[in-house]
């Protein structure tokens, strides 16, 4: 993201790598359900499936989750400017949000149970004027979200004690 004249870049920042710790014991276990399905149909069977495909499968899916994990934590990208609120996702087909600080009506933190027990939770900000789905602004499993959120407070108060 290029700073424009007269901003300042006051946060920037990527999904914590805790937040990948979540994704990666979810999807680790999905990954191994073509394993246990063969030592299933292997208890029950008499001349069971070959266990290569199977076991070629959980490889698979073990390999499509960690690199899939580790490019979207590499890939997304959230900037705090003294102006603006900014979200960049994406490595073969990008996508890029940004609205002004200014119109950021609401900021809400939420942690699931293994967010706070990790330190980490989601900051969504709620803009005037944006109703789209896809202008959605949030930044998910950052590190310490109340300072982030606390941090906007403090500026939009400045701001408006100026005005």
């Amino acid at each position: 993201m290029d700073v424009l004249q007269g901003e300042e870049l006051i946060w920037t920042g990527h999904p914590s790598w805790r937040m990948l710790m979540i994704y990666y014991v979810k999807y680790t276990i999905v990954s191994l359900i073509p394993a246990a399905i063969w030592v299933a149909l292997n208890a029950v069977m008499n001349n069971p499936p070959s266990s290569a495909i199977f076991f070629g499968l959980t490889v698979v899916a073990l390999i499509c989750t960690y690199v899939i994990g580790w490019l979207r934590l590499r890939t997304t990208t959230y900037n705090l400017t003294s102006t603006r609120i900014h979200v960049r996702t994406g490595i073969v087909s990008r996508q890029e949000h940004s609205a002004q600080l200014t119109r950021v009506q609401n900021v809400n933190v939420s942690q699931t149970m293994f967010q706070r027990l990790l330190g980490i939770g989601d900051v969504d900000w709620d803009t005037a004027g944006t109703e789209e789905a896809s202008s959605e602004f949030r930044f998910r499993g950052v590190d310490d979200p109340s300072r982030l959120s606390r941090i906007v407070d403090e500026r939009l108060h400045d701001a408006e004690t100026r005005a």
